[in-house]
């Protein structure tokens, strides 16, 4: 069980309300549902990534970041399960409300739901067991290098190295946010290996992945980033979190740690 008595959740919360009425286009013709396009009602409809193979990815972390990611992935068809400690976050998502602030977010969660693809929980085993890739969001706002952050991303790599202690596939962790390499590989990495008793590039990949900008914090950044900068331990790891962002028109510059 993903512990939820570890984190601060004194944070405090407002549910948005949204009067637009965004336009979307769905495609079910592939065995699965996705939106196709999309648009906030302030600006131009775009479209979406395509999506040919749906893929099963757990999110760490329903702040801004983490909630934009899940539903963004949910919305391309993906099996997306998220968690956080906060069950005020996991009952919004499930109940289809988020506390994101974010131009048409609601309105295109309203939308997936019929999906049934998307689901939030506190249980980080089951979630990873379930999974084949995991997207590490917790840092929302603040200072990134700050103790406080370095200290959520620790208790995430424990309760994710637990959960890798029992499960037999390769499984690939990505985190969605700037972590400095040295701590990743110095501070984060060995909990990870600690917990799980198994060697990264064996058991299990890291990667980073960041867009033109340090934060995704609009849908349309989300899905139209100008450039992916993948930073991987290994081969597998980096063609895998590839493979997860396929379809995206952004250059990819991959850098080996």
């Amino acid at each position: 069980m993903f512990d939820s008595q570890r984190f601060d959740t004194s944070e405090t919360h407002s549910t948005y309300t949204h009067h637009a009425a965004p336009q979307l286009t769905i495609d079910n013709t592939r065995g699965f549902s996705r939106i196709v396009t999309f648009s906030d009602g302030n600006q131009q409809s775009y479209q979406l990534p395509k999506c040919r193979n749906t893929k099963q990815i757990s999110v760490f972390g329903l702040g801004h970041s983490g909630a934009l990611s899940a539903i963004c992935m949910a919305a391309l068809g993906h099996k997306v399960i998220g968690i956080d400690m906060d069950q005020r976050r996991i009952n919004a998502l499930n109940q289809g409300r988020t506390f994101s602030d974010e131009e048409g977010l609601p309105e295109l969660l309203e939308q997936i739901a019929s999906f049934r693809n998307l689901v939030a929980t506190d249980d980080g085993f089951n979630a990873i067991k379930r999974t084949a890739s995991s997207l590490i969001c917790v840092n929302d706002d603040g200072d990134h290098a700050s103790g406080a952050s370095i200290d959520k991303l620790k208790i995430i790599c424990e309760q994710i190295g637990l959960s890798l202690r029992y499960k037999e596939q390769y499984h690939n962790l990505i985190f969605c946010q700037h972590v400095d390499a040295d701590i990743l590989k110095t501070v984060l990495l060995p909990i990870i290996e600690e917990q799980s008793g198994k060697k990264a590039s064996e058991a299990f990949g890291l990667a980073s992945i960041q867009g033109g900008k340090e934060k995704a914090r609009t849908i349309k950044d989300f899905y139209q980033p100008a450039q992916f900068t993948i930073q991987f331990l290994d081969k597998q790891s980096c063609q895998l979190t590839e493979q997860l962002f396929s379809g995206f028109k952004a250059s990819i510059r991959r850098v080996s740690w």
